[in-house]
């Protein structure tokens, strides 16, 4: 059995790390600047093992991109430490589309003679399955493809492969009661703050639903006092016309009662209805009458000549003669004023 401690080294040629995205170029240059430190820094690989050993990590990164090869130190179970290359990262599981291990392949002095040895590291509130076949308590894996471990028929591609589906099959993690209830207790926590949010939203919704109906409520009321008040200014209104009917009616029965009593008299003349008031009136009255009639004559003469009904020799003869006697009558009135106004004062 193998223990492992993860710490990254001091160096800073072989603590270099590479990045999640899948980055061909950048593997190989890393891989080549970690195998090629000769002296206190080289890692303790053979010289025949160095290119096995870039191929197989170069492949498994291209294979499985969340797999980045690094290097760290590791400590055996005797207590002997030593720098050497591992691969770390996730690896899906067939089961699911989301679900992932995250494990660790550290690259032992003998690769490629001798498998490398596998751990597994799990989340906080998870653990290893009790008596579970292929991991043990610590997290090292133990998979028949490791056991039988032949090089060069073996590859670190190939054994990825088998751990994805051996724990697709298996789990190897089981949640602890503590996980489960802290879970739980995340879960109603989001419960919790999401119906909190939909009240503290609602409860603005409602808000402003009241605050509204209280507006509209607040014009009601207005506008009931502004129909209180047109319906009183309606009823006096009303009692007015009322009264005003009452002394219509009145008075059509006082004219029909005249009209009852006077209706068989004789019609009087218009002419009759002025009279002058002495005898120099009358002749300034017919005079003033006959000038007006000549003016109305002249006008319709004008209309006449305008619509066209009357030729423009007819017109001026008519108007010559019109105008004529006008001017007679407009005569004899300005002689008979003085007298008139005389009798007057």
């Amino acid at each position: 059995m193998f223990t492992c401690r993860l710490p990254l080294l001091s160096r800073p040629q072989l603590m270099a790390t590479l990045p999640w995205t899948p980055a061909t170029a950048a593997v190989h240059q890393y891989l080549t600047a970690a195998l090629s430190h000769r002296g206190a820094a080289a890692l303790p690989y053979t010289e025949e093992a160095r290119w096995t050993i870039h191929q197989h990590l170069a492949a498994l990164s291209h294979a499985f991109p969340t797999l980045r090869p690094t290097a760290g130190h590791f400590t055996h179970n005797d207590g002997r430490g030593a720098t050497l290359l591992r691969a770390e990262g996730t690896i899906p599981l067939a089961t699911s589309s989301s679900a992932c291990l995250s494990i660790s392949i550290w690259l032992l002095e003998a690769y490629p003679n001798l498998p490398p040895a596998v751990f597994l590291s799990f989340p906080p509130g998870t653990a290893v399955k009790p008596r579970h076949p292929l991991v043990d308590p610590s997290g090292s894996v133990s998979v028949p493809y490791l056991r039988s471990w032949i090089f060069p028929y073996y590859n670190l591609v190939d054994l990825v492969r088998s751990l994805g589906q051996l724990f697709s099959q298996d789990p190897p993690f089981a949640i602890s009661p503590s996980a489960i209830h802290d879970a739980k207790a995340r879960e109603t926590a989001k419960v919790v703050e999401a119906v909190q949010r939909h009240l503290a939203a609602a409860g603005k919704s409602h808000t402003a639903e009241m605050e509204a109906l209280l507006d509209t409520q607040t014009q009601l009321k207005r506008r009931k006092a502004e129909i209180a008040r047109g319906l009183t200014r309606l009823e006096e209104e009303k009692e007015l016309l009322e009264q005003q009917l009452q002394m219509l009616i009145m008075n059509c029965d006082v004219m029909e009662s005249w009209v009852a009593k006077n209706h068989r008299r004789p019609t009087a003349s218009l002419d009759g209805v002025f009279e002058p008031s002495n005898a120099h009136s009358r002749p300034a009255m017919e005079c003033v009458a006959a000038d007006m009639a000549a003016e109305d004559v002249m006008y319709a003469l004008d209309e006449a000549l305008r619509e066209g009904c009357v030729p423009l020799d007819v017109y001026l003869k008519s108007v010559r003669t019109t105008s004529r006697e006008q001017f007679f009558h407009r005569a004899i009135s300005a002689k008979l004023a003085p007298p008139q106004f005389e009798l007057e004062n």
